[in-house]
């Protein structure tokens, strides 16, 4: 599922990609070319948003997790129900960072710089890879 995710913004940059070549007419380019200066700074500073997104899903996850057990009945107070509410938060968490590498495939389509969109996307992966293996260790912390 990990690799799911981290791979999901790189797979939408291709299809957008694809897709408007494919379907867009040529003069789509100029619109593109215009509106490239003016995409410059809001698609560079995404990249705070990705960092952003990426501290709040670590902040949040263990919360989560804990709140959600405290909240099940004593007889699901087991691994089973620890590791399903695990994994609900590393599906949850590890989507916030996406958004803003999402956006920025946007801006992409309508003129950005390749550039801040491959870095957003790179600090995106990292920071799903990051809430992913945290919250691998979280489930494997109360097992043991």
């Amino acid at each position: 599922m990990l690799v799911l995710v981290a791979t999901s913004t790189p797979l939408a940059l291709l299809a957008e990609t694809f897709l408007r070549r494919l379907l867009f007419p040529p003069e789509f380019e100029e619109v593109r070319a215009f509106l490239q200066p003016s995409l410059e700074a809001p698609t560079w500073s995404l990249l705070a948003l990705v960092v952003l997104m990426t501290w709040l899903g670590l902040r949040h996850q263990t919360r989560r997790i804990e709140r959600r057990m405290a909240a099940r009945p004593e007889r699901e107070q087991t691994q089973r129900y620890r590791d399903k509410e695990t994994f609900d938060a590393v599906a949850l968490f590890t989507s916030l960072p996406q958004i803003p590498a999402i956006i920025a495939t946007f801006a992409y389509m309508c003129g950005a710089r390749l550039e801040p969109v491959l870095a957003n996307m790179a600090a995106a992966t990292v920071g799903v890879v990051v809430l992913g293996v945290r919250g691998l260790r979280l489930g494997q912390s109360r097992a043991a």
